[in-house]
């Protein structure tokens, strides 16, 4: 029975330090994110708060903004690891589901759908975003990337 306890201390303890981790990933030592939008346009992106929505499924609620090119909008969303395409990928990435909504409902408010693919390795954790925006009247979508 003791070692069942300690099995299951050493699981939870895990499952802790990992979301943890994953949090201070995402939140890139609050520094940007950067890429392009629409294969063009310089894209900024910051995750100001993450949290752990549900451990069990590595869920992280997150918040912060986007800036494409000195525009601002703020977001909300979640980013879930997504098991099976984990335990499909080549290189033994993480890969999450990402879905970020933007606030507002101008034309260039809208939502950040795709991946977030985080590959560790001892030198420098990796972590690339990539996807499709598409806006809330579903008359613009551009394909987006944004990595550390």
């Amino acid at each position: 029975m003791k070692k069942v306890i300690f099995l299951l201390v050493l699981i939870f303890g895990f499952t802790i330090f990992n979301a943890q981790e994953v949090e201070k990933l995402i939140k890139n030592n609050n520094e940007f994110f950067t890429g392009k939008i629409d294969n063009s346009a310089n894209l900024k992106v910051l995750f100001e708060t993450i949290s752990t929505e549900n451990q069990e499924k590595d869920t992280y609620k997150v918040f912060g903004f986007s800036d494409v090119e000195g525009t601002k909008a703020y977001f909300e969303g979640t980013i879930t690891l997504d098991a099976e395409k984990t335990q499909n990928s080549k290189d033994q990435s993480k890969i999450y589901d990402l879905k970020l909504s933007e606030k507002g409902n101008g034309k260039h408010n809208g939502i950040f759908s795709g991946e977030l693919t985080l590959k560790e390795s001892s030198d420098k954790n990796q972590l690339k975003f990539e996807g499709t925006w598409t806006n809330y009247g579903n008359t613009l979508s551009f394909p987006f990337y944004f990595n550390n």
